[in-house]
């Protein structure tokens, strides 16, 4: 009888153990799986009307959002309405993208998601839909509605 105590209280203890060992890890994981938002890491706004630099480009990516570059002439003529259309866009997706507007000598249009994927985009014409399933394609970080689609 008292080696079956033995055996039991032996038992009780190893389970007593083995229930802490699990809650440490699971705090643990939670502890290191936390993104610090700290001073250090600037605020990125929606819409960008400069270049950005390399390294608020992988803050961006990084934070699972999509960098859409507009890069644009001043003398290019359907660039202002496909600007009004990526701007109209951005603020329908903010926390989820970032545009970055900038006037210079060359035209293009990029959407840049997960792992650096760059997707040009070359029509000069855009519409929400067509940026819309760009941008549920290559986005890390997905609004509802990219999920709702599918269904």
């Amino acid at each position: 009888m008292a080696e079956e105590n033995g055996s039991l209280f032996k038992e009780r203890m190893f389970a007593i153990v083995i229930g802490l060992l699990m809650v440490g890890s699971a705090a643990g994981y939670a502890f290191m799986s936390v993104v610090p938002q700290g001073p250090n890491i600037p605020q990125i706004d929606t819409i960008v009307n400069r270049e950005l630099t390399v390294n608020e480009q992988i803050i961006v990516l990084r934070t699972g959002r999509v960098l859409i570059e507009n890069f644009y002439a001043e003398n290019c003529t359907y660039c202002m309405e496909r600007n009004s259309v990526l701007e109209k866009f951005a603020k329908r997706l903010d926390g989820f993208v970032v545009l970055e507007n900038v006037l210079g000598n060359e035209t293009k249009l990029d959407m840049i998601g997960v792992n650096g994927k760059i997707i040009p985009i070359n029509n000069e014409s855009i519409s929400d839909e067509e940026l819309f399933d760009t941008f549920c394609s290559i986005a890390l970080k997905q609004p509802k509605e990219c999920l709702l689609r599918e269904v």
